[in-house]
This record gives C-alpha cells, sequence and structure tokens, in this order.
C-alpha cells in the first residue's frame, strides 16, 4: 500500500458483512462465470424434467446471480440481508432493464406473498448460518416459498476439508481505489472458519476509509443437511461435487444439493 494510504480516514467499528466489502464485492467476483451458474442448474433440473418459470434467488448480493435468469426469460425474484449490496442489484437491474424484484429479508424469517418453483442459493450463504436450528428456519421458509413439487440448489462449502490447519492465514489483495486484506482461521472446536475483512477504500484528496467486517462459516455435515431437509418438508435428491453432474464421494470442500418439496 502507498504511503499516501496509511493516512486512512476515520475508522469504523466491526460492520455488518457486506456493507464496506460491498462497493468492491463486484471488482474482487469479476471472474465468476454466472452464466455458468445458470447452464449448470439447468443442467442439474434436466434429469428430473423440471422446466421452472419463476425463479428465486436466495442470499443474491448484488444480483449478478440473479440477472442472468432474468435475462432467460424467468421471472425473478432476489433476497439478501445487505442493504448496499441490494441498491447495488438494483442500480444493475434497471441498468439492463430486467425486471427484477429484489427484497432485504434474513434467511432464517423468510416471507414472501409469491410462490416459486425454483429457488436457488449459491457462494455459501447457508454456511453464515451456524446452527441447526437456524439452518431448519432457512429451509422451512424456502419450502413455504416453493410450489408443491419445486425444486431447491443451494450449495455449501467445507471449512472442515478447505482449510487443514488452524494457523492464521492472512492474503493481501490490492487494485487501483482499494485495498483488501483477509484474515482467517478455522476452529475445529466448532467447526467454523472465522474471516476479518479489511478494506481500504479510496476517497478524495488521497485519503482512504477503513472498513472491517468479520465473517463466520458453519461447516455443515452432509448428514446433517439431509436430515434438516427432512424435517423441513424436503427432500433430498442429489447431491453432487459443485458444477459437475457426477455423484458426491467424500472429501470434496464444496457441495451442490438438489431437494424438492413433495
Amino acid at each position: 500500500m502507498s504511503t499516501r494510504a496509511n493516512r486512512a480516514g476515520p475508522e469504523r467499528e466491526i460492520a455488518a458483512p457486506y456493507s464496506g466489502y460491498a462497493a468492491i464485492y463486484d471488482r474482487i467476483m469479476v471472474g465468476v462465470d454466472y452464466e455458468g451458474w445458470v447452464d449448470y442448474v439447468e443442467a442439474l433440473l434436466q434429469p428430473y424434467g423440471c422446466k421452472p418459470t419463476a425463479v428465486l434467488d436466495l442470499a443474491c448480493g448484488t444480483g449478478s446471480s440473479t440477472l442472468p435468469f432474468a435475462a432467460r426469460g424467468y421471472r425473478v425474484s432476489g433476497i439478501d440481508l445487505s442493504g448496499p449490496m441490494l441498491e447495488l442489484a438494483q442500480a444493475k437491474a434497471a441498468a439492463a432493464a430486467l425486471p427484477v424484484e429484489f427484497h432485504r429479508m434474513d434467511l432464517r424469517a423468510l416471507e414472501l406473498t409469491q410462490r416459486f418453483d425454483l429457488a436457488v442459493l449459491f457462494q455459501d450463504g447457508l454456511n453464515y448460518l451456524l446452527t441447526d436450528e437456524e439452518l431448519l428456519q432457512a429451509f422451512t421458509g424456502v419450502r413455504d416459498l416453493l410450489l408443491p413439487g419445486g425444486f431447491f440448489i443451494f450449495d455449501l462449502t467445507r471449512p472442515s476439508l478447505r482449510n487443514s490447519s488452524e494457523q492464521p492465514s492472512v492474503y493481501w489483495y490490492e487494485e487501483e481505489g482499494f485495498t483488501l486484506v483477509w484474515e482467517s482461521r478455522y476452529h475445529r472446536e466448532t467447526a467454523t472458519w472465522a474471516l476479518f475483512l479489511t478494506v481500504f477504500i479510496s476517497e478524495t484528496g488521497g485519503l482512504y476509509r477503513k472498513y472491517r467486517e468479520q465473517h463466520r462459516e458453519k461447516d455443515h455435515l452432509p448428514e446433517t443437511v439431509e436430515k434438516l431437509l427432512a424435517e423441513a418438508g424436503l427432500t433430498l435428491l442429489g447431491v453432487h461435487p459443485t458444477y459437475r453432474l457426477d455423484p458426491a464421494r467424500d472429501g470434496e470442500a464444496k457441495l451442490t444439493f438438489v431437494a424438492r418439496r413433495g
């Protein structure tokens, strides 16, 4: 970082996840193939003969995972907890002239008047729910928003497989206009991965504003996920290594689940 960056502007207290980070999120994720996500979802549904028309994108963030569905003619709504992320999503949908509805809502308290024949949730959104009770609340809410026979496709990361050591790790990323520092550590006793993000975003006069966020993700065992889905009234149809169609085996660090409401 330059010496001018050290003259940081006012430091905020630890902020809610994806608040300060929202402003640079799309630049960090520029390499993600969101169109490929839609292709993957459609491929996962093909063996079941499912051709949805109404899609709910949960934990939609800045809408990058939502807009490709809308561009293909699906009726789409997006839900996220972060206000700053949703503001960017709404602006992107308006700029693309795509009719997407966005709602600020907690995954543990889902409530909409519309019903959908497909719900999707990418990028580890469910890992942010740290207890079985919270995960069950989310699954039950999704079930209630699905039409009978509707599908739920979501991914979960396995922090215990992704992080073999409990030693802290630090990652530094810098581009024009911002600097990002990741500090992370896996806690084996609680099966959680803790991440501190420190973001320096440039402002006028050579000053940088500093944001600090804490993120925590839970390692949910696949067998626990299947049990909670059943309790919520959802049937697990398949588990796949993410971006693949073959069945998952032990040791996969990121999994995609396909479930259906009866």
